[in-house]
């Protein structure tokens, strides 16, 4: 089945077109010979005038007077003939038809004549058969005449309409081509638009003119829109929650310091959870600082993102003094919402921070099928047969450390999301290398952006 509507349209006009033309090609060509036809016989009924009038008796017989027949008829098989029998006696030919005869139709009263198409010896003849009545006598004359030659013109006039009409189908089938793509014009800039608006550089579609596209473009903003509203609703809620969740967090922290004097195991198994929790709200109102400034429809540059991460993750992680190694290109974006790439990058930056000893490299490379993100820290690492357990939702290799699964499990769900890749590998600084692609448009190949472009 044809996908394109232009090769549908296209398709359909071929088919249209050529049903009508063979339709109008038969006509032509019916018509054609049937004008020849009756020409040929309004000048055989005028020679049948004559022959009857040339009819005379002489010495007893029934002879032509030559002087009033056309010399076409005395040159044997010249394609005009006669022949005529006066009160039902013998036939009496012409000397063009040499030892032919003229087939015909008995039976046909005075005063009618019957003209029909027969062959003699596969040549075309149409005869023409008329009873007269002249002083007295009834006189049938049949006159013929070789019409092959008409139907070789008429044969030929209609492969010459057939090569015009193919010609003034192509013609056509090019105009419409044209004029399609000219309508179709608003399509594509639609979907260039469509591309615009998912890469941030438009907060929304501009409007068309065209009234058949103009409500789609109405209703694709209509929902730009209300997901923007949507999404900025749990934005807003998420910090919201963390805000309130720190009262009761403080309350929890003065009743361990109170629960401390009675049971000091109790106290710090507490105080741990509550240190777990308090990191875990922290980080959810360093998450909502960061994404609220974000605006529906900007371009995410992904270095101004990771600049701003880099600065919470220092504060999260002030115990440590690490180093952010950033090599991103200014003009490297996020194809995708401004809160995914806040999710991605702040948990596989937070979780290599976790476990960095000194140093987080982070690089950012894309091209025009995908994005390659890579995080890297100079860590412990961890053995090849247990990355696949890590990335499992929940699972922790360390359980004295925060986090660390969970956070790779929601980065796992974005990446599908995306239809993107993500895996773990060993990195040459000792650590964990995540390495993620993302791919810029739909069905694009996920290959290593570092393998045909340099950073």
């Amino acid at each position: 089945m044809i996908n394109s509507i232009q090769g549908r349209l296209n398709l359909a006009f071929i088919g249209l077109t050529l049903v009508v033309f063979t339709i109008l090609w038969f006509m032509q060509g019916m018509a054609v010979r049937d004008v020849a036809y009756e020409f040929v016989s309004a000048r055989m009924q005028s020679d049948a005038r004559t022959v009857l009038q040339a009819v005379m008796r002489k010495d007893n017989e029934w002879q032509i007077d030559p002087n009033y027949i056309s010399p076409v008829y005395t040159l044997p098989m010249s394609g005009h003939y006669y022949q005529f029998l006066v009160d039902e006696g013998e036939w009496i030919y012409s000397r063009s038809l040499w030892d032919e005869e003229i087939p015909t139709y008995d039976g046909k009263p005075v005063g009618q004549m019957n003209i029909n198409l027969q062959y003699k010896r596969d040549i075309p003849w149409l005869v023409y058969d008329h009873r007269f009545e002249k002083s007295g006598h009834q006189i049938r004359i049949v006159l013929a005449e070789d019409i092959s030659h008409i139907e070789a013109e008429v044969e030929r006039l209609r492969w010459w309409v057939a090569g015009i009409g193919l010609k003034f189908t192509i013609i056509l089938l090019i105009a419409q081509i044209i004029i399609i793509r000219g309508g179709l014009k608003s399509l594509t800039r639609m979907r260039l638009d469509i591309v615009r608006l998912k890469e941030g550089d438009i907060s929304s579609l501009p409007e068309v003119q065209v009234k058949e596209i103009a409500p789609l473009v109405n209703e694709i903003n209509y929902m730009v829109e209300s997901m923007s509203l949507r999404l900025d609703r749990s934005r807003h809620a998420v910090g919201n929650l963390a805000h309130a969740a720190k009262t009761p967090l403080t309350v929890i922290d003065r009743q361990i310091e109170t629960l401390r004097q009675s049971s000091p195991e109790c106290a710090n198994a507490l105080e741990q959870q509550s240190k777990a929790l308090r990191s875990l709200v922290e980080r959810e109102l360093t998450r909502a600082r960061i994404a609220g400034a974000a605006m529906p429809g900007q371009k995410v540059i992904i270095e101004e993102e990771v600049e701003k991460l880099i600065k919470a993750m220092k504060m999260i992680h002030r115990d440590k003094q690490l180093g952010y190694e950033v090599c991103i290109k200014s003009t490297t974006f996020f194809p995708g919402e401004r809160d995914d790439l806040i999710e991605l990058m702040g948990n596989l930056i937070d979780n290599a921070s976790k476990w960095a000893t000194t140093q987080v490299r982070i690089r950012g490379m894309m091209n025009d099928h995908c994005l390659e993100l890579c995080i890297e820290d100079d860590g412990p690492g961890i053995p090849a047969d247990n990355m696949a357990q890590l990335i499992a939702r929940g699972e922790r290799l360390d359980e004295s450390t925060i986090g660390h699964g969970l956070g790779l499990s929601i980065v796992m769900e974005i990446v599908r999301q995306y239809k993107g890749m993500f895996e773990l590998l060993p990195s040459d600084m000792g650590g964990l290398h995540a390495h993620l692609l993302l791919p810029r448009q739909q069905n694009a190949e996920l290959r290593s952006v570092a393998s045909t472009s340099q950073l």
